[in-house]
């Protein structure tokens, strides 16, 4: 949302609070709300020097006031690729602060990860993306206990992408809490986080607040109180506005270069004003710096290189002279017009607890001003003694890399350890992208040659997650340089690995044949085969992500399951890729593979496995197999323990399968959403999904007409994607919107033919006949209606799962010439289905044998089955299906029950979550941290939950669950 100005108003008798009444009041507003429990965002934007930073100074000193507990960062240019480096500013002092009491305060629960990603060690484990995420906003959570929380984050435009991921998911659930973010930003500077940064900053729960240029007689008042002289003449003022355009910082900047010379304010004097033009910061810097003597020039550039904050000492050293001498050039300077001091950062406190000096600039343009004053091969010798003095005073890898990025390259080994160290360090913080900035430069230094193969892979390995592109390109350049078979069969193997995830070209399968083929004559011993097993699975996923190798796949198979009878991870990797393999064409022993698969504990859970792993439980859900779900609930719980997206996003999405398999209605689409919303991460940071994305939109669609939400189903199942994924839920959807039978007959029968061509010809897998049978039959092609399905159940009963061969017989039945025959085929469908756990196809048959049973005249026995349908379909969530039984029982001269609008039935998705955890015996606080949502949110979620279920108590929940 944005705000407009109001009238004119300045709050107090602050110069720099001019005309920003308006402002002032939004920001107090917003400190207030925070004050009741009610979180809000405040976006100041505007360009620099407009007084954005004024106005955060007022939120502070008013929070602070207020009894908030106020927590300030500030971004600056030369920490961009620090990750969490915003982050940090913003809790390291208050961790650092607090005493072991309250310290395991602020970290309990999912906080406790918060630790590592603000304090990480060199030997700590690496991180999951979501898991950063979720322990820095509990860290907030926890913070804000006790008082309100004002998080102040100056110059966003800057804001290093981790922590901008960071508030992205703060935003939407900040309502909920007792927070209020304050942030300011360059309208006119993106930095290098551009759609990340826009993203931010469009989030709907920001209020902004652009501030306009002070007016002429503002600008006369601003002159006026800054310079201490009455009233200033207007031509001079009128000068003054012209050449800033009412910025108050270059009128601030102007009125001191008047005082500095003792200039008087008369129209006489104007002139000197308008020769400063639009670059007054630039140029009245420059006039300052060429006044210095040479050892404050050098100590003004060391200043600039050094960046915000930076120990008065080092700026000294930096500049080749001593501390004394360092205090006298600051005076020189100006101080505190020009540089003031700094603030003092956690961790690096003294022994009186002030901790050394620290000094800055008093706004960014100043800086930027001196900085590019400085020629650009001198900015680079003293970004690389910068870098030397970090590491001598602390050690911090990634603010030793923040100089190196900006020193020129010298062929250092030493400069190549402290770049991978700091990227190590990214890593481990769940921030790959900006390890691969680090890594990026270690390659332009360059690295050793033994190196540089490895470095490749580590670039490689930290830019998939953001650039899979450029990771590929590294991939293939070390697949270049690589010197042995097995090393390259390694590489080949992360680029496959890469194409399961994106956009497959024919490429990745030739770089995994050669790499086969390599392997293949090398005797590598039993690591070498182990590896050729995973190169061999490698090679089946690239293919079931594109047509490419697809052809030849049968003629693979023979040679490949022979591979997989080895022992070890990689054959039993390539035992999930067979197994899915099989399931698509049908071959009932892939069940029995995918078992073989995922015993023996060897193919253990992490992010180059989840493929695997997600494809042989898939196949094992198609089977029916009892055993799937429990290993997808631990599968899900390991995912959101270690935060990994990739994991959260690739389980989700089957279990979201498995769970609409069975007729659970509301928690397949809670699944399919939270994988939907993944892809939907993979897809803003430019992964091309080619499986992931259509294969959940695929399940929520389907999940959504059988609730009977068509319109938002369609939305869901609109925009492209493979047919064989989502031409079949489309093609249902048709059905049941009544659209003319020629176009249902049309869309399931291209799903067929992309389908056979992929070689998917198990209809448990894909479904499509069906509706392909009932729409012919709708427009009188009855006997290729037949043929189809017939088709259907012979392939259906080749599978063995008993779901598709009741489906088959419910629509045999709908086209059977006569009655009995009819009646015959609706009794078999039943019985197949009583012994599958898919609850709602079995309904769904149930209902169509009641209503052949009424007709046929058998109106006790229609009225028994019709009931355990509408029992079944109701607790699906299924209600068109629900309402059909109902029309059935009335007309069978039976008084059916109205659907729930009460009891267990009538939960929501997110409501049965809160239900089940809370009736287990989790507090609304571990219900939080489980669900990712805020305990406000639980708590909302349980007064409607009581209500539904006309309870009063959270004993009684368990009882009431159970009906």
């Amino acid at each position: 949302m944005s705000v407009e100005p109001g009238p004119p108003a300045t709050p107090a008798d602050d110069p720099a609070l001019l005309e920003r009444g308006h402002e002032a009041a939004v920001l107090d507003g917003a400190l207030a709300a925070s004050a009741r429990g009610e979180g809000s965002a405040v976006l100041l934007e505007g360009v620099a020097g407009i007084g954005k930073s004024a106005l955060l100074a007022h939120a502070r000193e008013h929070g602070r006031a207020a009894g908030a507990r106020v927590l300030s960062a500030r971004a600056t240019e030369l920490e961009t690729a620090f990750a969490f480096g915003v982050v940090r500013q913003l809790f390291e002092p208050l961790l650092a602060g607090a005493s072991p009491e309250r310290r395991a305060a602020l970290l309990a629960g999912p906080a406790l990860t918060a630790a590592a990603v603000l304090e990480p060690g060199p030997d700590a484990a690496v991180i999951g993306d979501f898991a950063a995420l979720n322990s820095l906003l509990w860290l907030a959570v926890n913070a804000a206990e006790d008082a309100p929380l004002l998080l102040a984050v100056d110059d966003l435009h800057w804001c290093d992408p981790p922590s901008l991921r960071w508030l992205a998911f703060l935003l939407p659930r900040l309502a909920e809490l007792p927070v209020a973010l304050v942030a300011a930003a360059r309208s006119d500077e993106t930095g290098d986080s551009g759609p990340l940064l826009n993203q931010v900053a469009t989030d709907p729960a920001f209020t902004v607040l652009r501030p306009r240029p002070l007016g002429r007689v503002a600008a006369g008042r601003f002159l006026a109180r800054t310079l201490a002289r009455g009233e200033v003449d207007p031509s001079f003022v009128r000068a003054c506005h012209d050449a800033t355009a009412g910025n108050p910082l270059l009128l601030r900047e102007l009125a001191r270069a008047v005082r500095e010379q003792d200039l008087p304010t008369d129209a006489a004097h104007a002139d000197y004003v308008v020769d400063l033009g639009p670059h007054a910061v630039a140029r009245l810097v420059e006039r300052r710096r060429n006044r210095l003597g040479p050892r404050a020039q050098r100590f003004a550039a060391a200043l600039a290189v050094l960046g915000d904050d930076a120990p008065l000492a080092d700026v000294a050293a930096l500049a080749g002279i001593d501390p004394d001498t360092g205090l006298r050039c600051l005076e020189e300077i100006g101080y505190p017009g020009t540089v003031r001091d700094g603030e003092v950062r956690a961790g690096d406190a003294g022994g009186d607890g002030r901790g050394p000096r620290r000094v800055r600039y008093v706004h960014p343009l100043i800086r930027a001003a001196v900085y590019t004053a400085v020629p650009a091969a001198e900015r680079a010798r003293l970004h690389r003694r910068a870098a030397r003095l970090v590491e001598a005073r602390t050690g911090d890898p990634a603010r030793i890399a923040a100089h190196l990025l900006y020193a020129a390259p010298t062929g250092d080994p030493h400069t190549v350890e402290l770049l991978r160290r700091a990227a190590d360090r990214s890593t481990a913080v769940g921030a790959p992208a900006e390890a691969a900035v680090f890594l990026h430069r270690a390659l332009e230094e360059p690295p050793p040659a033994a190196e540089r193969v490895p470095l490749l892979l580590e670039l490689a390995e930290a830019a998939i997650t953001e650039d899979i592109a450029g990771a590929a390109g590294h991939l293939r350049t070390a697949l270049r340089t690589a010197s042995g078979p097995v090393e390259r069969a390694r590489i080949a193997a992360l680029l496959g690995e890469a194409a399961t995830y994106v956009q497959p070209t024919g490429q990745a399968m030739a770089d995994l044949e050669e790499a086969v083929a390599a392997l293949e004559r090398e005797d590598g011993g039993v690591p070498a085969q182990d590896l050729r097993c995973r190169l061999a699975a490698t090679m089946l996923f690239t293919a079931f992500a594109s047509r490419a190798g697809r052809g030849e796949l049968s003629e693979r198979m023979p040679a490949l399951r022979r591979l997989a009878e080895r022992e070890g991870p990689g054959a039993r990797m390539l035992d999930c890729a067979i197994a899915y393999q099989d399931a698509m064409t049908g071959r009932p022993d892939a069940a029995e593979r995918a078992r073989r698969a995922l015993s023996g504990g060897l193919l253990e859970t992490s992010e180059h496995t989840v493929t695997a792993l997600a494809l042989a439980l898939a196949v094992l859900l198609l089977a029916e197999d009892p055993g799937a779900m429990p290993r997808l609930d631990a599968l899900m719980a390991d995912a959101r323990r270690r935060g990994s997206l990739r994991i959260l996003a690739s389980v989700s999405t089957v279990r979201a399968r498995g769970r609409l398999q069975a007729g659970r209605l509301a928690e397949a689409e809670s699944d399919a959403r939270e994988g939907l919303d993944a892809a939907r991460i993979y897809e803003r940071a430019g992964l091309r999904t080619t499986v992931l994305g259509p294969v959940v939109r695929a399940a929520l669609g389907d999940t959504l007409l059988l609730r009977g939400e068509l319109d938002e189903a369609g939305r869901v199942l609109r925009g492209e994607g493979p047919a064989h994924l989502l031409g079949g839920p489309r093609a249902r959807l048709r059905l049941a919107r009544g659209d003319a039978p020629a176009l249902v007959a049309r869309d399931a029968l291209e799903v067929g033919r992309a389908a056979g061509e992929l070689g998917v010809l198990n209809p448990a897998v894909v479904q499509w006949r069906v509706p392909a049978a009932l729409a012919l039959h709708a427009e009188g092609r009855t006997e290729q209606a037949r043929e189809l399905v017939a088709e259907e159940l012979e392939l259906a009963r080749g599978w063995g799962a008993p779901a598709p061969v009741g489906r088959a017989l419910r629509a045999l039945a709908a086209l059977a010439p006569e009655r009995n025959g009819a009646l015959e085929l609706l009794r078999e469908s039943v019985a197949v289905l009583s012994g599958s756990a898919a609850l709602l196809d079995r309904a769904a048959a149930q209902a169509d044998l009641g209503t052949a049973l009424q007709a046929a005249g058998l109106g006790a026995e229609a009225r028994s089955v019709l009931r355990s349908a509408l029992d079944a379909a109701d607790r699906c969530g299924a209600r068109p299906l629900a309402e059909r039984v109902r029309a059935a029982l009335r007309a069978a001269g039976a008084r059916p029950r109205r659907s729930a609008l009460s009891g267990p039935g009538a939960l929501t998705p997110s409501e049965l979550r809160v239900a089940e955890l809370a009736a287990a015996g989790a507090t609304n606080r571990v219900v939080a941290q489980q669900l990712f949502i805020t305990p406000k949110t639980v708590e909302v979620h349980l007064s409607r939950i009581y209500r539904k279920l006309g309870i009063s108590a959270r004993a009684q929940l368990a009882d009431a669950l159970r009906g």
